[in-house]
């Protein structure tokens, strides 16, 4: 589930639901970066501290089941997931901060009830009859046969989350037979019990398949209004129509998929393979359980694949609202981004960047990252677009790179028209959050923007506000502080003014422990 603030934030779900959603939330720089005491009043106290940003980190813990689960404490006062009170909303003060696009409301009046997809919640081929009557008068409505164009869109993207969608449930079928024959992925004995496989299958169904329907829509949408150009993957001889180069990529992912669950199963992240002291502490960390952490080509060359699985195909989808903003931004500027220079800070496999430069090819974008391993991954998307799409790109309008922390920006103040970052925040503690935006709005120019995407947040869809928390136990240790952090408030204190906030909200399906 993401959030996109024109400055933004990406969300993600428990065990029990999944929410990710991109907020993007664009931030027009006024003047240099001063003071908050000089630009903006203190924020109202939240947890203790005046600012939201500065709660003290969270250690979870379990108490008693009827109560729910204790996330944390901060400022003192217990964050509570399933049974008592989450005190502060961030969602509520980005009402009062940001312009909201349509599509904030839209996912505030999306129905909550999904179960009604499914006849009397069975697996079986009866369940399918609304099922398939839903999407016929949800393709109607959202103007699946249209136009030419449309067709291609929604017959590409629905082919798309197909494909996801079967080489995830492939992939938990082989570990769901490894499991019962007592084995893990790395054939270590086990006395864990197989998944529940018809159960998993019926919890998509009733979840992800509808919300991929209204992603999309949004997405479309966009392309619609204009917002930015129809997705250059679709294009004919792309290699992710290449079985050999899909064959490649899915064998990579039910590798990393069996590893990733057996450490998530066991609650025990492997150590980074490196020890440096190029790198930050909470940088050292195997996030999501996976393989090497940000530190190797193996971790880069199998992220996009994997996080495309979780969320059945609509990541990129998700990744393109942060060009919402981005759109009014540009109006006033060449149309296809001659002069604009814009920095993404991690950036990870650069797969965002290429959609950005398709829509705007003369754009002078910088991709930066921590990782060498990512950025290098991010150089073979890059020059793979540019051959495909523009093959006489000059050299000054090609895409550059940079390896540094969000934190602390190898750039002089005053350099980008435009900063934005996607899926970043998440994974930042709160003092790293404040570095990082201080650090965003120096290196932004006055009067440009800086757009954050990143994950859902407590609010945004207040159903969800009681599990969202749980996507912290897939080892992200600072999840759950983020959900709470109020980024309007961050970024004000660190010299920018709020601007408008784009919603886009996806289900993504997170594995049951088989434990």
């Amino acid at each position: 589930m993401t959030s996109i603030r024109a400055f933004s934030g990406l969300g993600v779900s428990s065990t029990c639901l999944a929410g990710r959603k991109l907020s993007a939330l664009p931030v027009r720089r006024t003047q240099q970066v001063v003071s908050a005491t000089t630009l903006a009043p203190q924020p109202k106290e939240i947890y203790g501290p005046a600012n939201p940003a500065m709660r003290p980190p969270i250690s979870p813990k379990q108490v008693d089941p009827a109560r729910g689960t204790v996330l944390g404490k901060l400022g003192g006062e217990s964050v509570v997931q399933g049974a008592v009170h989450i005190p502060f909303r961030p969602a509520e003060e980005d009402a009062k901060n940001f312009r909201e696009h349509w599509s904030v409301q839209f996912w505030r009046d999306f129905p909550a009830k999904r179960d009604a997809i499914m006849q009397d919640n069975s697996t079986d081929a009866s369940g399918f009859i609304p099922f398939i009557q839903k999407l016929r008068g949800a393709g109607r409505r959202a103007g699946m046969f249209d136009s030419p164009q449309a067709i291609a869109y929604w017959g590409y993207h629905l082919a798309r989350s197909g494909f996801f969608t079967v080489q995830g449930l492939a992939g938990l079928a082989a570990r769901n037979a490894s499991v019962a024959q007592g084995k893990t992925g790395d054939g270590v004995k086990t006395e864990k019990k197989a998944m529940d496989f018809g159960k998993i299958i019926q919890s998509g169904l009733n979840g992800p398949l509808t919300e991929a329907l209204a992603s999309y829509y949004v997405d479309w949408t966009n392309i619609q209004e204009g917002r930015y150009k129809m997705p250059w993957d679709m294009t004919p001889g792309h290699r992710q129509f290449s079985p050999s180069y899909v064959l490649n990529k899915a064998s990579r992912f039910l590798t990393e998929a069996f590893q990733t669950l057996d450490r998530r199963d066991l609650g025990k992240p492997d150590p980074v393979w490196m020890q440096s002291g190029m790198y930050p502490d909470y940088y050292l960390n195997t996030f999501h359980y996976q393989t090497d952490g940000w530190l190797s080509e193996k971790s880069a060359s199998v992220y996009e694949v994997s996080t495309e699985t979780l969320f059945i195909g609509r990541q990129d989808a998700m990744q393109r609202t942060a060009m919402v903003p981005l759109a009014d931004f540009m109006r006033s500027r060449p149309s296809a981004g001659e002069g604009t220079q814009v920095l993404e800070v991690a950036c990870g496999t650069g797969r965002f960047g290429t959609f950005l430069k398709d829509t705007y090819p003369k754009m002078q974008l910088t991709c930066s990252d921590l990782s060498p391993f990512y950025l290098a991954q991010a150089r073979e998307n890059h020059e793979y677009w540019r051959k495909m799409r523009q093959p006489s790109l000059p050299m000054q309008e090609q895409t550059k790179f940079l390896q540094t922390a969000a934190e602390k920006i190898a750039a002089p103040d005053n350099s980008y028209d435009v900063v934005v970052s996607v899926y970043l925040f998440h994974e930042l503690p709160g003092a790293v959050q404040r570095e990082a935006a201080k650090e965003m709005a120096r290196v932004c120019k006055p009067g440009g923007m800086v757009i954050l995407t990143d994950s859902t947040q407590l609010g945004d869809r207040p159903e969800w506000d009681a599990t969202l928390g749980g996507f912290g136990n897939f080892n992200e240790p600072y999840y759950v502080n983020y959900i709470a952090t109020d980024l309007g408030a961050l970024f004000k204190q660190a010299g920018l003014e709020c601007d408008q906030k784009v919603l886009i909200l996806s289900d993504e399906l997170i594995l049951p422990s088989s434990s």
